[in-house]
């Protein structure tokens, strides 16, 4: 059901992205509110998902060194907007495609051996699309993000990645062709899966493709990334909704905190729309970056922890 009426919204914001206009405050603002409502709260629990991977290994000093471990990523990425700027937007261009790779829905296409990569290609569309189709609106949303002295050295990183996009983009279309031959020979629901799961990547390409890279970035991370992991946290944890948005609220409310006051301290000699996509994009990505590290490590942290606990069985545990 979701996957249904993420496609219709797909369809829908492509049509209103004709008639809205992208310049002005309007689109950056709807970027910040929905960031904030929507997408930090997908990474505000991630004290609680860490715990039991790191409780088994560090005992009562986990949380501790969970907050300082995010804190100096989080540090690390700042200062790299403002210090290194096209490396950092490379390396989070490639984290977020490979971490959104891992989150959508597992379904084995293509040769064992090259699923990884084809999920790496699937999970970058939001990334690839906006590069090919909107190079120059890439560029200018990256050029008010980092400093104004880094201008050439963003424009070398768009055109590497339009590069490496245009290639992972083939892959990404080759890999839902596969995919479309798969429910063509299956049957029942596994057809209609597949099925709907290719309508919907069809759809989130062509809302990447005519809409603005904000609009397109929008609709994939609030309405699907964000939702989908909101949705299974909720059920892992088995909480109602108000309980974990209550629980959430904390660190959600603490990230936009250190967000407003980073833009208010470094940001006042922008207009306000440029403020609100810098201190968004540079708080977002400040964030997401420890997301994406403690969910990338969580299986070595969890065999890891295993081995810590696991210990012989002795003559005294038989008695």
């Amino acid at each position: 059901m979701h996957a249904a009426l993420v496609t219709l919204l797909c369809w829908a914001m492509a049509g209103a992205a004709c008639f809205i206009p992208t310049g002005g405050v309007l689109v950056p603002a709807a970027l910040a509110v929905l960031v904030a409502l929507v997408g930090l709260p997908h990474g505000a629990a991630d004290h609680r998902f860490a715990k039991p991977l790191l409780q088994p290994i560090l005992g009562a000093a986990w949380l501790p060194s969970f907050l300082v471990g995010y804190l100096v990523i989080a540090l690390l990425v700042t200062a790299g907007w403002f210090l290194a700027p096209a490396a950092t937007t490379v390396l989070f261009f490639l984290a977020s495609a490979w971490h959104f790779g891992q989150e959508e829905p597992q379904i084995a296409v293509g040769p064992h051996p090259l699923r990884p990569l084809l999920r790496f290609a699937r999970g970058g569309l939001v990334v690839w699309t906006p590069l090919v189709f909107h190079g120059g609106e890439v560029t200018r949303l990256l050029r008010i993000t980092a400093p104004r002295s880094f201008e050439t050295q963003i424009q070398l990183a768009v055109e590497m990645m339009t590069l490496a996009s245009w290639c992972l983009l083939t892959i990404a279309i080759a890999a839902w062709g596969l995919q479309i031959l798969a429910a063509i020979a299956a049957a029942g629901r596994t057809r209609q899966v597949l099925l709907l799961d290719s309508t919907m990547q069809a759809s989130f390409v062509l809302l990447f493709a005519v809409a603005s890279p904000i609009f397109g970035f929008l609709v994939y991370f609030c309405a699907w990334h964000s939702a989908r992991g909101l949705k299974r946290l909720r059920r892992e944890l088995g909480e109602s909704w108000p309980k974990l948005a209550a629980s959430l609220a904390p660190m959600t409310f603490g990230a936009i905190g250190l967000i407003g006051l980073g833009a208010t301290a470094s940001l006042q000699s922008l207009t306000w729309d440029e403020t609100l996509v810098r201190s968004t994009f540079v708080g977002l990505s400040a964030v997401a970056v420890p997301h994406i590290v403690l969910h990338g490590i969580a299986p070595m942290l969890a065999a890891f922890g295993d081995r810590r606990t696991a210990r012989p069985l002795t003559l005294a545990d038989t008695a």
